[in-house]
C-alpha cells in the first residue's frame, strides 16, 4: 500500500504492483521503476533507474546562442507510456459441471512489432511497446499451441497505450481455451519440481474435438481431446484430464532426457494420474466425464488396488496401484504435496519404467527402493530412513513389496497319504540388489476349517532357489490348508502363493491337500451325479435379471478376443476341459459376444444342492472347484458384489456361511472343508452358491459390476479305511492298451485329482486333464507322436504314481 496524492490535492492509499520494465531506445538501455494500481490497473509511476553519461549531445542554436556540443549527466527524460496489461478469458477452470470463470490466460504470445512478449501465470504483461496498436492474438503460447480441426483460434486486439485489461471470450471457443489454460498450469507445475528439465519448453501441439467419443490420448507429439458424445462431456473440459495427458509428455520426455523409454503401460498412466492428482490436490481423476453424473473415472480415496491380485494386463487399472501406492504415502507424510514431490522427482530419474508391460512387478519394487534411498540421509538402507516406515505402509497397502517382482513357482498337492511326513516344495528366485534385504520364505497352514495359522520358515538345503517345508505327518481324514510367501527385512509380504491368500479380512482360497481320503459321491455334470438333482436359480427368492445359474458346456468371454489375460468367464469346464459340462452364471451367447452378454446382473442368483445325507461316513469331507469374477478389467464397479457359500444342517431351515467374500479368482480354484469344522453333521445337509449383482441407485451404472461364476466337481471324501489301504500294493494304477495307438484308459487314479502326461524322451507336458469320478481317465493319443509316455498323478491312496505305456502306429 502507498499514498499517492488525490484529485482535490490530498492523499489516498492504493494497493499498487510494483514491476522493473526493461527496454532500450537506440544504444540507451531503459529499466523502468513502474508501479500499476492493482484494482484499476492505472499506472501511477513510472521511473527511469538508469543514470548514464549520453556523449556528445548536440545543443540548438537559440536568439542569443550558436548552435553547440556540450556533455551531459543526468536522468532520461520521461518516454511515452508502454503498453501492459492483463489477459483474461471465460474458462472452464476444473470441471464441466461448474459454471465458467473469468481467469488469466497465462504464457500467451503477444507480438508488437518484431517483439513477441509472453504473459505471465497470472496473465499480466509489460512490453516495451507504445501504443495504440491493433494486432493478432493467436491461441499459443510458450507453451501451448491450439488447434481444432487443423485451425488454430485467432483474434484481433486493439491495445491501448498503459495498462489494458483484454478479455479474450472471442478467442476461440470455451474448449480451446479452458485446455489452453490448462497445459500452461501442468507445465508450471512440472517446472516448479522439475527446474532443470528443459525437454517440454515448447508449445506442445493440442487438439481440440478430435474424432471419436469418451476419450483423450497423448500420441508422443500432441495431446488430444474428444467432444461431447456419447455419454461423455468434451474432455478439454475436464482440467485434470488435460493434466493427465500432459503427465504422459512429461513421462516420455524426461526419460527421452535421460537416453531411455518410458516403456511400462501401467507405469505411465499411474504416473501422468499423479502428475494431475499433485497440482489440483484431488483423488480423483475425470470427474465430470459422463453427461449424467459428476463422477470420476478413477478414485484414488477408496478401496484400493493392490498388487498382485488387482494387476490384470489393463493399463489404467493396472497403473491405480502405483498412483495409489504414491498416494497413500502422500497422505502418510501428512497431505503434504511438497514432501510428496521431493521424493517423487528424486526417484524419478531410476527409470523403473523401462521395465516392459508385464514386469510391473520389477518396475513397482524399482520404484519402493528408489523412493527409500530418495530418502535416506546416511546411505545406509539397513539402518532406516527417516520416513521409511511411513513409504513402506503406504507402498504396502497396495501390496508392492521389496519382493513384488517375485513369484514362487508351486505345483500344490492336492492329495497325500496318511501318517507320512508331508514336504511342501516352491521355488523363487531371490536376485541381487533384492536379496541384500531378503528375510525368508515362508509357509503358513491350517489343519482345521477357520482354525489357527501355523508360520514355518521354509529352508533353502542346496542353496539354490528352491525351499522347502516339511510339514507333520496328519491322520486319514485330514483337510490342510496352505500357502506361501516371501518375508523381506521391513517385514513386508510378497510373491503370496496362491494370489491374495494372506488377504484380510477377504483372503483368497489356499491350496487344500487331503489326506488319507476316499471319494464317496461325485456330480462333475458329465458322468457322474451322484447327489441327485441340483436347483438352479429359485423362483420368488432370486432378484438377478440375467445371468441365472444353468447347467452347460461353457462358451466363455473376454474383454479382448485372443488375449488369455482378460478372460472372464471360463472356456471350459473343470473335469473334461473343451465340450464337457458345468453349472454356469448363464451361458454367454458366444465367445465374441462381450462379457457382459450374459453375466449376473441386477440382483442374485442361487444353485441350491439337493439334501444330502452324511450320516453314514465317517469323516465326511466336501471339496468344490469354482470360478469366480466380480472385477475384472473393464468392469464398472469393481470388487463389490459378493461370492457367497452356505451350508445347512437341517435342510434349509437355517444356513451359516462357509464362504462370503468381495475376492475373486478368475481361475478354477478348489474349495475342501471338514464338514465338522463348520457345522453339524446330519442327514439333512444342503449347501447354496450365490453369485450377486447389487443394485445402488445413483451410482454408476446404479452400482451393477460384472459376474461370473461357475461351479464343477462337486466330490464328497470320507475318512480312508487303513486296513483296507495296508492291503493294497504300493503301485495300483494301470492301463490298456499298451501299446496303444489311438486311445488309453486308465485306472486307480484319485478321483478329481490332476493327471498329467509327459513325453518321456524330451521331459515335455504333452497334456493335463482331471480323473474321473470312478479314478478313471481316457486319453486320446491319436494326434502325438509315436514314443513313450508317462502318466503322473496321485494314486486312489493318495501317494504319488506313474503308468508308462507306449504309442505305437
Amino acid at each position: 500500500m502507498v499514498p499517492t496524492a488525490d484529485n482535490q490535492g490530498g492523499l489516498e492509499w492504493r494497493l499498487i504492483r510494483n514491476w522493473m520494465v526493461p527496454g532500450r531506445d537506440g544504444a540507451i538501455p531503459r529499466r523502468y521503476q513502474t508501479w500499476v494500481d492493482v484494482h484499476s490497473g492505472e499506472v501511477v509511476m513510472r521511473v527511469n533507474e538508469v543514470k548514464h553519461i549520453d556523449g556528445k549531445w548536440s545543443m540548438p542554436a537559440t536568439e542569443n546562442k550558436p548552435e553547440r556540443v556540450v556533455r551531459r549527466m543526468g536522468i532520461d527524460r520521461p518516454s511515452m507510456l508502454v503498453i501492459s496489461g492483463i489477459m483474461q478469458s471465460e474458462i472452464h477452470d476444473m470441471y464441466p459441471f461448474q459454471l465458467p470463470i473469468e481467469g488469466a490466460m497465462p504464457h500467451l504470445a503477444l507480438s508488437f512489432g518484431a517483439s513477441t512478449v509472453y504473459t505471465d501465470a497470472d496473465g499480466g504483461f509489460i512490453s516495451t511497446a507504445t501504443g495504440p496498436q491493433e494486432i493478432d492474438v493467436n491461441l499459443e503460447g510458450a507453451w501451448s499451441s491450439v488447434y481444432t480441426a487443423g485451425v488454430m483460434p485467432s483474434t484481433s486486439v486493439n491495445f491501448a497505450d498503459g495498462y489494458n485489461t483484454i478479455g479474450l471470450n472471442n478467442l476461440g471457443n470455451l474448449k480451446e481455451r479452458s485446455a489452453y489454460r490448462s497445459v500452461s498450469r501442468i507445465h508450471d507445475h512440472m517446472k516448479e519440481y522439475l527446474p532443470g528439465f528443459d525437454g517440454l519448453d515448447f508449445p506442445l501441439t493440442t487438439n481440440i474435438d478430435v474424432e471419436g467419443e469418451c476419450n483423450a490420448f497423448y500420441d508422443g507429439v500432441s495431446i488430444n481431446f474428444y467432444d461431447l458424445a456419447g455419454g461423455c462431456n468434451a474432455t478439454s473440459l475436464i482440467a485434470d484430464v488435460v493434466w493427465h495427458e500432459y503427465g504422459h509428455g512429461i513421462n516420455g520426455y524426461f526419460y527421452n532426457s535421460l537416453g531411455a523409454n518410458f516403456n511400462n503401460g501401467a507405469m505411465n498412466e499411474g504416473y501422468a494420474d499423479l502428475w494431475a492428482m499433485s497440482l489440483g490436490d484431488i483423488a480423483e481423476i475425470g470427474k465430470g466425464f459422463y453427461t449424467d453424473n459428476e463422477d470420476g473415472i478413477r478414485q484414488y480415496d477408496q478401496e484400493p488396488k493392490v498388487y498382485p491380485e488387482d494387476l490384470v494386463g489393463e493399463v489404467h487399472a493396472d497403473g491405480e496401484i502405483i498412483c495409489g501406492a504414491w498416494y497413500d504415502t502422500h497422505l502418510l507424510l501428512g497431505g503434504d504435496w511438497d514432501a510428496t514431490m521431493a521424493l517423487f522427482v528424486d526417484a524419478y530419474p531410476g527409470l523403473q519404467a523401462t521395465a516392459q508391460n508385464g514386469n510391473e512387478g520389477q518396475a513397482f519394487t524399482d520404484v519402493l527402493i528408489d523412493v527409500l534411498q530418495a530418502d535416506d540421509d546416511d546411505g545406509d538402507l539397513s539402518n532406516g530412513t527417516p520416513n521409511g516406515i511411513t513409504i513402506i505402509e503406504g507402498f504396502d497397502i497396495h501390496g508392492i513389496t521389496v519382493f513384488s517382482y517375485a513369484e514362487i513357482e508351486h505345483d500344490p498337492m492336492e492329495f497325500a497319504a496318511a501318517d507320512e511326513a508331508l514336504i511342501i516344495e516352491g521355488e523363487a528366485d531371490i536376485l541381487f540388489p533384492y536379496s541384500l534385504y531378503f528375510n525368508a520364505v515362508k509357509l503358513w497352514y491350517q489343519t482345521a476349517t477357520n482354525g489357527d495359522w501355523v508360520e514355518m520358515e521354509m529352508t533353502n538345503p542346496a542353496g539354490d532357489s528352491m525351499f522347502e517345508a516339511e510339514l507333520p505327518a496328519q491322520p486319514n481324514g485330514s483337510v490342510i490348508a496352505y500357502y506361501m510367501g516371501i518375508v523381506d527385512d521391513f517385514g513386508g509380504l510378497s510373491a503370496v502363493t496362491p494370489v491374495a491368500a494372506s488377504n484380510n479380512p477377504h483372503p483368497n482360497l489356499p491350496h487344500y491337500l487331503l489326506v488319507g481320503v476316499d471319494p464317496v459321491l461325485v456330480n462333475d455334470s458329465d458322468d457322474y451325479s451322484d447327489f441327485g438333482s441340483w436347483t438352479t436359480g429359485i423362483p420368488g427368492e432370486d432378484s438377478a435379471t440375467t445371468g441365472i445359474w444353468e447347467e452347460s458346456i461353457p462358451v466363455g468371454s473376454y474383454a479382448e478376443m485372443n488375449d488369455a489375460s482378460t478372460i472372464v468367464a471360463p472356456t471350459m469346464d473343470h473335469t473334461i476341459g473343451f465340450a464337457g459340462y458345468a453349472f454356469l452364471t448363464g451361458l454367454n451367447p458366444g465367445v465374441n459376444d462381450g462379457i457382459g452378454a450374459n453375466d449376473v446382473d441386477a440382483g442374485h442368483t442361487t444353485l441350491l444342492s439337493p439334501v444330502i445325507d452324511l450320516t453314514a461316513y465317517e469323516e465326511p469331507i466336501m471339496s468344490y472347484w469354482r470360478w469366480y469374477a466380480n472385477a475384472p478389467a473393464s468392469g464398472a464397479n469393481p470388487a463389490t458384489d459378493w461370492w457367497q457359500v452356505e451350508l445347512s444342517s437341517d435342510a434349509g431351515a437355517t444356513w451359516q456361511y462357509l464362504e462370503n467374500t468381495l475376492q475373486q479368482d478368475i481361475s478354477w480354484r478348489r474349495m475342501a472343508f471338514r464338514v465338522a469344522d463348520v457345522i453339524d453333521v446330519t442327514s439333512q445337509f444342503q449347501m447354496r452358491f450365490i453369485a450377486s449383482d447389487s443394485t445402488t441407485i445413483g451410482e454408476y451404472l446404479d452400482g451393477g459390476s460384472l459376474i461370473e461364476a461357475a461351479l464343477d466337481d462337486i466330490i464328497l471324501y470320507d475318512r480312508a479305511n487303513p486296513d483296507g489301504v495296508a492291503e493294497v500294493e504300493e503301485d495300483i494304477v494301470s492301463g490298456y492298451p499298451n501299446p496303444a495307438a489311438n486311445a488309453v484308459q486308465s485306472n486307480g487314479w484319485m478321483a478329481g485329482s490332476t493327471l498329467d502326461l509327459y513325453d518321456v524322451a524330451t521331459g515335455r507336458l504333452v497334456a493335463t486333464q482331471r480323473v474321473g469320478g470312478s479314478g478313471q481317465a481316457t486319453w486320446n493319443v491319436a494326434s502325438i507322436a509315436s514314443g513313450t509316455y508317462v502318466l503322473s498323478g496321485v494314486n486312489a491312496i493318495g501317494r504319488p504314481s506313474n503308468w508308462t505305456f507306449e504309442v505305437k502306429r
